[in-house]
């Protein structure tokens, strides 16, 4: 498991790749490293992708959705963040955000993510709302699909809120489970709010192996690799948070 250092961007930037499960690794065959390259992969491959954080409008050129590796977004997003990813394909991963490098409460209009990949073949997820001012979304799902090895779409999912259903802490928004801004630790709350991210893989590789890693977990959709590693989770980003203080201290 690979993560790609962002400094070129001006800014540091946390995010963890957290193996879960793992069907036991190969030789990598991918050597592109750039999420705004095209790749063709094998099972057990790294392969790159991106998030970027900014609002719904900053993702869209003359009303059309581009991709954040098109350099007509590139004014829009100047500011904005983006985070890299080199996951292991087939294998089911949870990607963690520390909440507060990204704020996308903060954003005008509520903050979103969309994830991308590929330059020619370039694929580009819906963007999907995170936060606004009232509500933040804590947990989301993502699923890379190919084609003989080649990514063919990026589709977020959901559970329609089933996941939190009677439970006073969260409310329903668009579909998501989202829990009261006010609720966050950074908001003087007892919550870690940062967002973790399920990733799985579907479609075939380069040699038309299965890539059934989304199967594997919709088969067992009663359970959440979020809540099953929540506790991991807030132990690691309590030890990167004292990484960072102890860093800065004289």
């Amino acid at each position: 498991m690979e993560a790609i250092n962002c400094s070129r961007y001006g800014w540091m930037y946390f995010a963890m790749l957290l193996s879960i499960l793992s069907v036991g690794a190969r030789a990598n065959t991918n050597k592109v490293y750039s999420p705004c390259m095209d790749a063709t992969v094998h099972k057990n491959d790294g392969f790159t992708f991106g998030l970027a954080f900014a609002s719904n409008k900053s993702f869209f050129y003359n009303k059309i959705q581009l991709s954040p590796c098109d350099s007509r977004l590139a004014e829009k997003l100047r500011e904005h963040k983006i985070s890299l990813f080199r996951p292991q394909v087939d294998e089911v991963t949870l990607l963690l955000v520390n909440h507060t490098e990204i704020n996308p409460e903060n954003v005008e209009g509520g903050g979103f993510a969309v994830a991308y990949a590929g330059k020619k073949h370039a694929v580009v997820s819906a963007p999907h709302f995170l936060a606004n001012s009232s509500y933040r979304i804590t947990s989301l799902s993502l699923v890379l699909n190919f084609e003989q090895g080649r990514l063919q779409n990026i589709l977020w999912k959901n559970d329609g809120c089933k996941s939190c259903l009677g439970n006073s802490s969260f409310a329903c928004v668009r579909g998501e489970c989202a829990i009261q801004s006010t609720a966050c630790i950074e908001a003087g709350g007892r919550v870690d709010c940062s967002l973790s991210i399920q990733l799985t893989w579907s479609g075939t590789d380069q040699r038309q192996e299965v890539l059934n890693s989304w199967y594997q977990m919709s088969n067992l959709n009663q359970y959440s690799l979020y809540g099953l590693y929540s506790n991991l989770k807030s132990t690691l980003t309590d030890r990167f948070s004292n990484m960072i203080r102890f860093a800065k201290s004289p």
